[in-house]
Order: C-alpha cells, then structure tokens, then sequence
C-alpha cells in the first residue's frame, strides 16, 4: 500500500483490500464491504474510491478502475452499492470473502455541514445515487446527533424492486417517502414531485431548510430549480464518468456560473472540486 498527494486539500491512499462481504440486495445491485485501514476511517459522506474490478487478472482487464460512492464506512471497512452494467462490475459481483482488490481514495470533495441542529434537512436519491445520501443520514443522525424527526429522506426509482437502502433508512429513524415511476410503492411519478410538495408544505418562516441531493443528471437539475424557486440551499452529487478520479484525465468536466459577465461560466473537474456541488452554481445546459 501507498500514499498519493491529491491535489487540493486532501490526501488519498492506495490500498489492498480484502472482501469481507458481497451480496446481492436488489435486481442487478450489490454491495461490497472491504476491509481498510487507510481509506475507510478517513471517508466522509459524498466522497468516493475508485476501484480496480478485476481482482484476479491484477487489474489488466478492465485497466482503468470505477468510481463508486461510499455507502457506508468505519473505522477498519467501507462498503460501496453498485449496479452490474457491463464488464467490471460484472467482474465485481463474482468476488467472494477472502479475495482482495485495489482500492483508491478517499476521492473529491463531500456534503458540507448540516446547517445547524434547528435545520430542516431533505435528502433526495435516485437509483444509485441514493447511497452517499445513506452515508449522509448516518452520519448526522448517529455521529452528529442531529434528531431523526430533522431528516426528511426522498427515495427514488423505476420500481418497487429496485427501490435501494429502504430498510436502512428506516432504521435510523428518518422521516422517510418513496416515490416509483410504475406505482409499484409510494408515490406514482418522479421523487421530485415529493420535494416539491416538501419545500411547499414547509416554508422558511417554520425554519431553515436544506437540501442534498444525487441521482441522475435529469433529476439533479430538477432538484436544483425547485429549490432556487423556494430560495432553499442544495447540493448535489452530479453522475459523471470518472476515468482517473484525481483530475489528469479531464474526463468529468461540468460547466460553473461564474459572476464574471465577461466569462459566464467556466469548466469544473468534477472528481477533484466534485462531485458535490452547491446546485445554484451549475450550469445544466
């Protein structure tokens, strides 16, 4: 194992890990739990590791590793969700206890602070966006203490099936609402609509609000428009292919509002500035 300067404020490590745990929890979607010394006990909500799939052949095929969320994280294990789409999570889903993997991370920058313990906290997922606003919820309500009734938590997904980290959620306590595109549970639509219906019902005279937010690019820009119309703070983990994960490759830039009029915009490295954002600052054209 070894370290690499990052750049910017944080240090990342590269670590051999051994798999404690992987089972599948929903069509297609699994978690893997690896033992870390290095990287688990430094990971922070929001945060990713890139990981190298292929654990048997060392990491030849596929040669470049995949960026995954921390789902959750301790003190000597962190566990990642992620969905089989082609060859190396594929890969991933074959290994058993026992077997290691290259790891590398803690990688970007996280979710900020929650704004105080008055705050009202909305947490909106899509897909497998929904396991860093997990990562999220434990940590204010077990680590920070913040009360389970301050956390408003919105799932989405296609349908009930694919509906990830329910039960986990709901064992934290949080006031949690599901939305399904079928109707298969919850609310029959996007999980936006619950949002919207959430920023409407509680108005900032009640309190402050906030909002964090990961999950497909069409939901995160949806996200951030009702909460410029309701003048709430959000943050946003934004999906980008992620090649490197520490900013050589230049793979996972996103357009930033600038103030300049000369200058409107200018790009960001997602991995690096990223992946969370505050949502009023990107510019989703």
């Amino acid at each position: 194992m070894r370290t690499i300067p990052a750049p910017g404020v944080h240090q990342m490590f590269r670590e051999k890990c051994m798999v404690e745990d992987n089972k599948k929890v929903a069509p297609g979607h699994y978690v893997i739990r690896l033992r870390s010394r290095l990287i688990a006990p430094r990971a922070r909500p929001g945060q990713f590791a890139q990981i190298l799939c292929d654990a048997i052949g060392g990491g030849r095929d596929p040669l470049l590793p995949r960026p995954f969320s921390f789902l959750a994280a301790d003190k000597e294990t962190f566990s990642v969700l992620y969905q089989v789409v082609g060859k190396g999570t594929r890969l991933l889903s074959l290994l058993k206890k026992g077997q290691t993997l290259w790891a590398t991370g803690p990688l970007g920058n996280g979710f900020s602070a929650a704004g105080g313990k008055e705050c009202a906290l909305a947490l909106v997922g899509g897909g497998v966006g929904i396991p860093p606003l997990f990562h999220l919820a434990w940590e204010l309500t077990r680590k920070e203490k913040l009360k389970a009734s301050r956390v408003q938590v919105f799932l989405g997904a296609r349908c009930k099936s694919l509906l990830l980290c329910e039960k986990e959620f709901k064992r934290l306590g949080v006031v949690l609402r599901v939305a399904t595109d079928d109707g298969s549970k919850g609310h029959k639509g996007f999980v936006t609509e619950l949002l919207g219906e959430f920023l409407s019902s509680f108005p900032a005279t009640r309190g402050p609000r906030r909002v964090y937010a990961c999950g497909p690019t069409p939901m995160l820009r949806t996200v951030s428009a009702l909460c410029g119309r309701h003048a709430v703070e959000a943050e946003v983990s934004v999906e980008e292919p992620m090649a490197c994960g520490f900013g050589a490759c230049l793979g996972c830039a996103i357009k930033l509002r600038t103030p300049h009029s000369e200058r409107p915009y200018r790009y960001a490295i997602a991995c690096t500035e990223g992946p969370v954002f505050p949502a009023a600052t990107i510019l989703w054209d």
